[in-house]
Formats: C-alpha cells, sequence, structure tokens
C-alpha cells in the first residue's frame, strides 16, 4: 500500500474518511463506512453498483500514511484536522519524516529530484513526454541487477503531482507534467519556524534555513535533498534555483523580508534569475510576517 499505488485514494476522499469517523466519535464497521462514502445510486429503477476500487484505495492510501488501523472495524490512530490545510501540513509532516522501510518515502525523494534537476537545467522540466521524464527519474534509483520492478513509472505521475500538489510543493502545467514551486509550503513551514524563533525580529538566514531543510528535507541541506544529490551527482553552487524563486516570491509578495547587508561574508547567496524584480542576490536575515499583519 502506498499512495502512489492506491491511485484512487485522493487527499480529498481520504479526508472525506477521516471526517467522517471523528464526527462517529467511535469506530464503524466496514459497511458502515461503505454505505456513507459510497451510497447506492439508481439509473431509473436499476441499481448502479458501488464503485469498490476507488473505497479499497482510498482506504489503503489511509492506511499507509498510518491514519487509520489495519482491519475492521474502521479505526482511526490519529486525530482529525479540522480544515483540509491543516490535513495538508499532518499528511507533509508524516512523509517527511517517513523511513525507507515505508513505502511513501519515495514521494518526497522524487520531489528533491526535481528541485535538483531544475537547478541543473530548468529547461528540461518544461517537456511533454512523459515516459522520458519518468525514465530520468527512475534512473535515478538504483536497484539490484536482477530486479526488475521499477521504482517509478508513468502510473505513478498521476498521483504522485496529485499529492505532491496538494501538499502545496508545485503544480502541473501545459508545458509540463509538474513544476516545482513550494511557495506555499515554504510560507506555512516559515511560519511555524517564526512561531518558536519569534516573529517581529529579524532572524539568521543561515538559522532559518537549517531549521526549514529539517521540516523540508527534500530543499536544501535536508536529509533527502542530500540522499538525491548523491545518487545524480549534481550539486547546487548556490541556494537552489527552486527554494531562490520562492524565498523571492515570498519576498515580493510581503510575506517576508530578506535583507542583504553590503558584501558581508555571511550571506546565502540565491541562484541567478535576470527576470527577477527584487534584484536580491542573496540574504544575511529574514522576518517572517505575520498572517495578522499582512490583513492590517
Amino acid at each position: 500500500m502506498s499512495l502512489l499505488t492506491d491511485t484512487q485514494g485522493s487527499p480529498n476522499r481520504v479526508f472525506g474518511l477521516l471526517r467522517l469517523l471523528s464526527e462517529a466519535g467511535a469506530p464503524l464497521p466496514l459497511e458502515t463506512v461503505i454505505c456513507w462514502l459510497t451510497p447506492r445510486n439508481k439509473i431509473g429503477n436499476a441499481e448502479v453498483p458501488r464503485p469498490k476500487d476507488a473505497f479499497g484505495q482510498t482506504l489503503g492510501a489511509a492506511r499507509s500514511l498510518n491514519l487509520i488501523e489495519d482491519g475492521t472495524p474502521i479505526t482511526l490512530k490519529v486525530e482529525v484536522p479540522s480544515t483540509i490545510q491543516e490535513f495538508a501540513d499532518l499528511v507533509h509532516r508524516h512523509l517527511s519524516n517517513s523511513t525507507d522501510e515505508d513505502a511513501n518515502s519515495v514521494v518526497l525523494k522524487v520531489y528533491a529530484w526535481f528541485v535538483l534537476r531544475a537547478d541543473r537545467h530548468a529547461a528540461g522540466l518544461h517537456r511533454t513526454v512523459r515516459d522520458e521524464l519518468v525514465a530520468e527519474i527512475d534512473r535515478a534509483f538504483s536497484r539490484p541487477d536482477d530486479q526488475e520492478a521499477r521504482t517509478f513509472n508513468t502510473t505513478k505521475l498521476a498521483p504522485w503531482v496529485r499529492w505532491v500538489s496538494f501538499l502545496g510543493l508545485g503544480m502541473e502545467l501545459p508545458s509540463t507534467p509538474f513544476f516545482p514551486s513550494p511557495v506555499e509550503r515554504v510560507l506555512r513551514e516559515l511560519r511555524g519556524i517564526a512561531g518558536k524563533m519569534e516573529f517581529d525580529r529579524n532572524l539568521d538566514f543561515r538559522e532559518v534555513q537549517k531549521e526549514l531543510s529539517k521540516r523540508m528535507p527534500y530543499l536544501d541541506g535536508g536529509d533527502l535533498f542530500s540522499e538525491m544529490s548523491e545518487r545524480t551527482g549534481w550539486r547546487p553552487k548556490t541556494v537552489s534555483r527552486v527554494l531562490s524563486s520562492a524565498l523571492r516570491e515570498l519576498h515580493q509578495e510581503g510575506e517576508i523580508r530578506l535583507t542583504a547587508l553590503g558584501d558581508s561574508a555571511e550571506r546565502v547567496h540565491f541562484a541567478n534569475d535576470p527576470n527577477d524584480l527584487t534584484r536580491l542576490t542573496g540574504a544575511d536575515s529574514i522576518l517572517i510576517v505575520q498572517e495578522a499583519q499582512r490583513a492590517l
């Protein structure tokens, strides 16, 4: 079971399952859950069969995320978030902390590949031939010579895009199956960091980036980023293009304030972007703006 094999277990379906169990306040028999999530439908006088695959794969996806117990009745293992955004945070934390034994560990490793690939050759992500893109991703995962099963394939691409987009890490574009843009997720994690390190004061950029790499291990300095860098041999010389772009966008939108102090030796250098309107080449410090301040 994994998010990439239970392809019909979409984020909305899994969240709907969790909310049902939460509202029930107790474990539910399998048939009861089926009745709620896949109600009977009639066309004329004929009853339409319930879509068993979608329901079964929703359960599989939820189990792979360690959200519900195995077996029946259907039992929750977590406190259910009240909003879909908080559910995305919950899933992100689980995936970020998953070990290699977890079948879902490949999800964010593939994202780290996209981050590194964009830094090496951004134009290479804009391709319409999905088979070529998937084959290139799969080659980054070594396996024994006698093992034919691929780590990543075209069947897994669509659910992968669906879940990482849900996490706020990018989107599908007409010119490419997936474009890495973690602006939404970076902002949510920066606000979590600022909540512990204090809002309303400039924070050392290196210190914040170190904390960010723990929360988002597929970005610069994170464990998954380092692992995929070793696998591919790609090593950015500055802050990656993906993270640089996200930080510049958040600065331009007033969500954060980046400061570069002259020719400071402590400055962290960003990837070059001739189209960037902020003209920021790096940062020494960062201030994360509270949501309340943004509303004023």
